[in-house]
């Protein structure tokens, strides 16, 4: 139960900010769209399916991370296998999500969608960034330490 409560929180503070980043490259995007096409049906409104589909996968995104990333589930694994299969696993979801909504009525799901692969590379841009800084970092740490030890012998 401990557990659940904490995979459940770590949902709970991720999806709003995964959500958030969406919300906001549909707007910066929308704007961006509108003034390439200058489409006169364009309107700055988020249609309701979009945002359905955007909290469906922010939650599962944020599930995708506290599996990967987090050490609750995968205790020994390093770091960069876990952010292969965490990309792939995103890839998947994405075009799962792609078939998912597919189907329902959309006018400007090309823009939708274009923030969504927007979204999902930041987030995998980030931890390929954050992956290259804990080996820059460990590496100095290993070096500290093997001064350290020679200072002690």
């Amino acid at each position: 139960m401990k557990k659940l409560m904490f995979c459940l929180i770590q949902i709970k503070n991720t999806a709003p900010w995964i959500f958030a980043v969406m919300v906001c490259l549909y707007m910066a995007g929308g704007a961006l769209y509108n003034s390439i096409y200058t489409d006169p049906l364009f309107t700055y409104a988020i249609p309701f399916i979009f945002l359905i589909e955007g909290l469906v996968l922010s939650v599962l995104i944020s599930v995708l991370y506290g599996v990967f990333f987090g050490d609750e589930i995968i205790k020994k694994w390093r770091y960069f296998p876990r952010l292969v299969l965490f990309c792939v696993s995103l890839i998947v979801l994405l075009v799962l999500s792609v078939l998912v909504f597919y189907t329902m009525p959309t006018f400007f799901a090309k823009l939708w969608w274009l923030v969504i692969g927007c979204a999902a590379a930041g987030i995998a841009l980030l931890s390929v960034i954050a992956e290259c800084h804990f080996r820059i970092t460990g590496k100095r740490y290993t070096e500290i330490l093997k001064n350290y030890k020679a200072d002690i012998s």
